[in-house]
């Protein structure tokens, strides 16, 4: 016999078990929704956006400026070949090919192994074991599923300059190892114009995407006390997941607490990237010399917690840090207080930002980590047609509900939206950056805007 209080106690059970499990399994949740929305459960097909993104692109911090061009792989034939065509004139590409876990198994394109000279990258599954062919630069996977996110760099804001880079991408090949004598078309789908949600769902859908993520991946040992935390949250390889509305119940409470848990990890636990400002990269040392070596060192903590604050947000892996690209985020300004998007704000951007391809700053919702619904522009950037500099080499960049007249190219407008959130990229990342060398400023609330400020980001419903 169950008494009423044994049944609570194994309700909280169940509750403490899927508040962990939702932290742990962000990474992979964020890439089966990706893998679902974008290329519809296929494999070895890219998906790209044959113009520059739009607010219909609602993934987690897209960048605005430049082509996508996204696959995803399944190694549980074999091996597959990701080749990596040679640059031309004009032409860039920064990316990565990574696991489910998103782990960086290694950086291609122009910063990559290749270093724009194009390359075979050979993906190897984890059980394979027969011996790998000459003229390959080999990656072998824990995981069967994987994916490359490639980024074609444009070289100015123009239409010529983005027909050289969709002509970059259309040269990039992906096929199975036994087809590589007689590689087949590599297929290509165009995603402009269409709406593909993929911020992340804090529900019940968030354990269903984790139950298919997992269902043919094999336990790695750093993960297995977790096969018993997921069975007992119902959540097991080879079985349904088919939760009653109880249970329903304490899975969304749950889910719900850990969202609060990672955002609040994120809105306090970095130190500033350059000291005296709000910017910070969402991420702590540990986490990045963790990921980067494939978090396989026995003497290092999990950090798991700090993986899902990064994949709550974003959906990126980089091998080097800080060599192709480098991003940083900004919650508050100059005051410390959260961005409002009634209040309109000033950022001097200093002179000679150290980057060898270019940089920029996009605005996003702070709710959903996306572009602001209905928004027209979304970033400033070095490249932005007429954007003015001042005497002294600094950029002001402007943010807020209506644009100041003369500042249009300077000025993104907040929208549809009650916070935002900023992020700097660098492209081609001067050594002066890493070296505090050159720093980044805090915007500034222009006083004739109003006072009100959030306490906290609004949170995400």
């Amino acid at each position: 016999m169950t008494t009423d209080s044994g049944i609570d106690i194994i309700s909280r059970g169940i509750h403490r078990r899927a508040v962990e499990s939702a932290v742990w399994g962000m990474a992979a949740v964020n890439f089966e929704l990706m893998r679902e929305v974008l290329a519809g459960g296929n494999s070895n097909e890219f998906v790209y956006w044959s113009r520059l993104l739009d607010w219909r692109n609602q993934t987690l911090t897209p960048n605005p400026d430049l082509i996508y061009y996204i696959a995803f792989f399944d190694t549980h034939d074999g091996p597959v070949v990701v080749e990596i065509p040679a640059e031309h004139e004009g032409q860039a590409l920064n990316g990565s090919i990574c696991n489910l876990w998103q782990i960086p198994l290694e950086d291609v394109g122009h910063f990559g192994v290749d270093q724009g000279r194009g390359g075979k990258y050979l993906i190897l599954s984890p059980d394979w074991d027969n011996p790998i062919p000459d003229g390959y630069i080999t990656l072998p996977s824990e995981t069967y599923r994987t994916y490359a996110l490639l980024r074609s760099v444009l070289d100015e804001r123009t239409q010529d300059a983005l027909d050289r880079g969709l002509e970059l991408c259309r040269r990039i090949r992906v096929y199975p190892l036994t087809q590589a004598d007689n590689p087949p078309e590599t297929r290509a789908r165009d995603l402009n114009g269409e709406i593909v949600d993929t911020t992340i769902p804090y529900d019940i859908r968030y354990f269903e995407l984790l139950h298919r993520a997992i269902q043919d991946e094999p336990w790695l040992a750093r993960d297995r006390a977790f096969a018993e935390m997921l069975a007992g949250i119902g959540i097991e390889k080879g079985k349904t997941f088919d939760p009653d509305p109880g249970h329903v119940k304490i899975l969304e409470d749950a889910v719900a607490e850990a969202h609060t848990w990672i955002r609040a990890s994120y809105e306090q636990s970095f130190e500033p990237f350059f000291p005296g400002t709000q910017w910070f990269f969402p991420a702590n040392q540990d986490f990045l010399e963790a990921q980067r070596d494939g978090f396989t060192a026995h003497d290092q903590v999990y950090p798991y917690t700090s993986r899902a604050v990064v994949y709550h947000m974003a959906f990126i892996g980089l091998k080097h840090l800080g060599v192709g690209q480098l991003y940083l985020i900004n919650l508050r300004d100059k005051d410390r207080s959260f961005f409002n998007s009634a209040n309109t704000y000033r950022m001097p951007v200093p002179d000679a930002v150290p980057v060898s391809q270019y940089w920029s700053v996009t605005m996003y919702d702070a709710q959903t980590h996306g572009f602001i619904r209905g928004n027209t522009k979304y970033s400033v950037s070095s490249q932005t047609p007429g954007l003015i500099t001042n005497d002294d080499g600094t950029v002001d960049i402007y943010f807020g509900p209506h644009v100041l007249p003369g500042r249009e190219a300077n000025f993104i407008e907040t929208g549809d939206s009650q916070g935002f959130e900023l992020m700097f990229r660098f492209y081609g990342v001067g050594p002066e950056v890493m070296a505090k060398q050159w720093s980044l400023r805090d915007a500034e609330r222009l006083e004739d805007t109003p006072t009100a400020q959030p306490k906290s980001l609004p949170q995400s419903t």
